[in-house]
């Protein structure tokens, strides 16, 4: 029986062909067909026969793709199909390479060196203000070697962190050991730590690092001690300065510090809520110390009633917020440790090598050296004097036995002793 002859299409016949409850077909010969749908779309599609396998593929729907168009898809097919090759294998092979590039592409970007140092540095379980120095240490010292930035310093690109080798990366760091000896070892450092990163998220294979030496290449690190005023007349001096200092929140901040030997951080974020003004101490939450060990109890320290009165006073001023030294003029804010710093040095306490320079970080020197000078007046244990500096054993096997020691009223008996002792330095004159 001969094949049923079929009747090329025309638009008026496409045109009129109405939705159906069921899907059904118009045949245009060739292999070309319109699928009619329930909804009303109309849907090209191309029967062809590879290697003996009857296969198919859409050719896009009426009118945006007119009848001719579909007839010259489908001679272009068919064309292929003469030559051995299959359109629709062809197609998936022709995406599956675009799709490659594009993940090639993805890569190149997500391996530039400040993604991948941004997503580095988001990692860290540092607090926030150590993480900050860091960031801005790799914005102001590395970026602008590796990076490309627009009329308003921002990054457009920068160079991929697997095409970096490491004499330019040496390069780097010895440009910044010429002006921050001690910035430009912890740099290396971090970078070691970046490449490890990189590596294991596939963006490198080698760790540069490796090929640089600290020891070979970067002069030694002599560790000098912070200034501090330890000169009974010379703090006595500063003692008096700070009482007269126009400045009602840079000066507590001062008086108070000069009492209670905190790290400037939590000095400067100690909030109310940290105060027990019955219990006279002050617990500051572990996760906030320098030491974070979450064995460890959180810190606490007694208040000699110098202390107590100091917090009272600027209670008046700051007890309506969170922070118990708020901004000078971001009341939302706590102070920052720079303003009391400028604060020092407009009072003249600059001199290191006459010994009269203070920052807010030499009060710990100046309390540790003077209890250890005077310990026989005040009998407190060498590990009651550093309890109150949070100075924490190195050691964690033996800080596991030691972490739960109780110096709360030993520290309690110093401190008293060292507001005493400081209010009769603050009447010491020449």
């Amino acid at each position: 029986m001969a094949n049923k002859k079929i009747t090329p299409l025309t638009d008026t016949e496409i045109k009129n062909a109405k939705a159906k409850d069921k899907e059904y077909t118009l045949s245009d010969g060739n292999g070309l067909q319109l699928n009619i749908k329930p909804d009303g779309r109309k849907v090209w599609e191309i029967r062809y026969t590879v290697e003996g396998k009857a296969k198919k593929t859409t050719g896009g729907t009426y009118p945006a793709v007119s009848l001719a168009k579909a007839r010259a898809k489908r001679d272009e097919l068919k064309a292929k199909v003469s030559d051995g090759i299959d359109p629709i294998q062809e197609k998936r092979e022709r995406k599956a390479i675009i799709e490659a590039k594009e993940i090639e592409n993805q890569t190149l970007i997500d391996g530039q060196f400040h993604r991948v140092a941004y997503g580095w540095l988001d990692t860290l379980v540092n607090d926030e203000t150590t993480k900050t120095k860091r960031r801005r240490a790799f914005e102001r010292d590395i970026f602008p070697f590796l990076c490309t930035y627009d009329a308003k310093k921002n990054i457009i690109s920068s160079k991929h962190i697997g095409e970096i080798e490491h004499p330019e990366l040496l390069k780097i760091i010895i440009a910044k050991e010429a002006t921050a000896p001690e910035t430009a070892r912890r740099l290396l450092t971090d970078c070691g730590r970046l490449w490890l990163y990189a590596i294991s998220h596939g963006h490198a294979t080698f760790n540069i690092t490796a090929n640089i030496s600290k020891k070979d290449t970067l002069k030694k690190h002599v560790k000098t001690n912070y200034a501090k005023i330890t000169d009974k007349t010379i703090l006595g001096e500063l003692l008096r300065a700070i009482d007269s200092y126009n400045g009602v929140i840079i000066k507590n901040v001062l008086r108070f510090v000069s009492i209670i030997p905190l790290r400037a951080d939590n000095l400067c974020k100690l909030k109310w809520s940290y105060v027990d003004f019955d219990k006279a101490i002050i617990t500051i939450p572990r996760s906030e110390m320098k030491v974070k060990d979450k064995n460890m109890p959180d810190f606490v320290l007694p208040l000699p009633h110098q202390a107590i009165a100091i917090l009272k006073e600027i209670r008046e001023v700051t007890g309506f917020g969170v922070w118990v030294f708020h901004g000078i003029s971001q009341p939302l804010t706590h102070v920052g440790k720079e303003s009391a710093n400028k604060a020092l040095r407009s009072m003249g306490f600059i001199d290191e090598v006459n010994g009269r320079k203070q920052t807010l970080h030499s009060f710990r020197g100046t309390f540790r050296s003077l209890c250890e000078t005077h310990a026989q007046k005040h009998g407190a244990t060498f590990q009651t004097m550093e309890r109150v500096l949070d100075h924490q054993e190195p050691n964690q096997a033996i800080r596991a036995y030691t972490h739960m020691a109780d110096y709360t009223e030993q520290m309690r008996e110093l401190l008293q002793w060292w507001a005493d002792y400081l209010d009769d330095v603050k009447m010491v004159r020449q």
